[in-house]
């Protein structure tokens, strides 16, 4: 089975680099300095589980049709390269590809299924934390080091059990989802309030949790995104909502989310997919959302900035 890997950044490295290592054909898609340093020195990645490796038997390149036709592929770049990266993998997708997003937010796999048809496609849900260390090199720091996906339509496929085993063959935590939907609108209820709240902070998910005020807010925003999915008819299993709290007290207490990684590091935000989209989402269906709407805005400003929109 070969697999691409469209974006070869903290996710993309670190799982890519996993199914590498387990002896698979894979393609990375990368580019700049990084790109320079993966054909040097290969891909390294510092790991709690299974520890440090290297990746030096692949394909490390910025060109999708350099890459070719693959069985897989792990879409895996920032939301805020979708409209370029959606139709730069064309080369990479064959008659029986399947793309398999690991972004964060809920609507990526429509976008790819609008470009390639939904039959290529299937959702899925990267829960890690990891980051880049420097070019070249993917550090995991915490997290469940977890994928799941699963199909569009619902249900376990044959060609899901396949690549769930060559997940599994690599040592990689996999599941199989019948319901990938309610699984992408879990991890967003999650995912929007430690994401937004970690970079509004600057601070780490222990410090926000140490004082009520900040925790209160944590807790709300989830609760916001929770009541938006409801109200669009998303089928969360009873205790939702206490379990996305609860596995969130469980995570490293110096674990941030990625857009706090982004906001240090000075790069663009993806907060138009994450409490954007909630507090949009929000509007649509008639459920205030104020705690995302202030992160939504007040990191927007940040995001602008990056990309050179704003600025003396």
């Amino acid at each position: 089975m070969r697999f691409g890997v469209m974006g070869t950044g903290s996710v993309g490295g670190y799982f890519g680099g996993l199914v590498a290592r387990g002896g698979f054909d894979v393609r990375f898609i990368a580019r700049g300095r990084h790109l320079e340093a993966l054909r040097t020195h290969g891909l390294q990645v510092e790991s709690l589980e299974p520890g440090n490796f290297t990746v030096r038997d692949a394909l490390f390149t910025d060109d999708p049709a350099e890459a070719g036709p693959c069985d897989v592929i792990l879409f895996c770049v920032k939301t805020t390269a979708n409209d370029e990266a959606i139709p730069a993998i064309r080369p990479m997708v064959g008659a029986g590809t399947v793309i398999i997003t690991l972004q964060n937010g809920i609507d990526n796999p429509d976008r790819l299924a609008a470009e390639y048809g939904r039959d290529h496609v299937m959702g899925g849900a990267a829960y890690v934390f990891a980051q880049l260390a420097g070019p070249g090199r993917v550090r995991q720091t915490a997290g469940a080091r977890r994928i799941v996906f699963g199909e569009l339509e619902g249900g376990l496929s044959e060609r899901g059990r396949r690549i769930l085993s060559s997940f599994k063959s690599a040592g990689i935590n996999a599941e199989l989802s019948a319901n990938i939907v309610v699984e992408l609108w879990t991890k967003f209820v999650f995912i929007c309030a430690l994401s937004g709240m970690t970079a509004l902070t600057r601070s780490p998910i222990g410090e926000i949790l140490s004082y009520e005020g900040t925790a209160r807010m944590m807790r709300e925003a989830m609760r916001e995104v929770y009541e938006v999915g409801r109200a669009k008819g998303i089928g969360f299993p009873e205790g939702t909502l206490e379990q996305c709290f609860e596995f969130l007290k469980r995570q490293d207490p110096a674990g941030k989310g990625s857009l706090c990684h982004d906001l240090e590091a000075g790069r663009r935000l993806e907060i138009d997919a994450l409490c954007g989209m909630a507090s949009k989402l929000g509007k649509e269906v008639g459920v205030p959302t104020p705690v995302n709407d202030y992160l939504f805005h007040t990191l927007k400003l940040a995001d602008l900035k990056a990309a050179g929109r704003i600025g003396l």
